[in-house]
């Protein structure tokens, strides 16, 4: 590869050669006659302004620069400063993994295990689970995909336009959610009606 590239270095460097000696007048009166022209007449400009007023700018500019740097409150811009985001509540989180488990098999595993640990700690509180609180099939198997399993038993398609195959994740999250109000419901007659 470093042997192609000498031989192509130099014919680069020819061929610019060339073209410099064929274009020099039209280089020379399209480019450097008018930036020649220009520098004369902004050296005439400069030439013009009285000493005077150019001291007396340079002064003013230094003045300007200091009281920049001694006062920061004269600063209007916000670069620095970043924009502060409210804090989410927890209904807010979980309504934004209920979107997100529409994109794929990892985000609804990630429902799955919030609604198991939260089914698992409102059977904690509430004692063993009684025969008429029992959830059904399918609700079990999400809630028990969510703990017991890792999203990795859940792989995609490997093609796009593929269907995934159907898992114990594709439950609709509102039947689950309905099932744990009921539970809770259910734990909070009981205790009532020990009191």
């Amino acid at each position: 590869m470093t042997r192609l590239r000498w031989p192509l270095y130099a014919g680069i460097v020819v061929a610019s050669l060339l073209l410099a000696f064929v274009v020099r007048d039209v280089a020379r009166d399209v480019l450097i006659t008018p930036a020649a022209y220009l520098l004369w007449e902004l050296r005439t400009i400069y030439l013009a302004v009285p000493q005077l007023a150019k001291w007396f700018l340079l002064v003013l500019l230094l003045c300007v620069a200091v009281l920049w740097q001694l006062i920061p409150e004269m600063e209007t811009s916000n670069r620095g400063r970043l924009p502060v985001q409210p804090a989410h509540g927890q209904v807010e989180i979980l309504a934004g993994w209920i979107a997100r488990a529409r994109r794929g098999n990892y985000f609804k595993w990630q429902l799955a295990n919030r609604l198991g640990r939260i089914s698992r700690r409102l059977d904690e509180l509430s004692g063993a689970r009684s025969s008429d609180a029992a959830p059904a099939n399918d609700v079990e198997a999400y809630l028990s995909a969510g703990i017991n399993r890792s999203f990795v038993d859940f792989p995609n398609s490997r093609y796009p336009f593929q269907h995934n195959p159907p898992t114990a994740l594709d439950l609709d999250p509102a039947r689950v959610v309905d099932y744990l109000e009921s539970h809770t419901e259910v734990a909070s007659d009981r205790q009532a009606q020990s009191l």
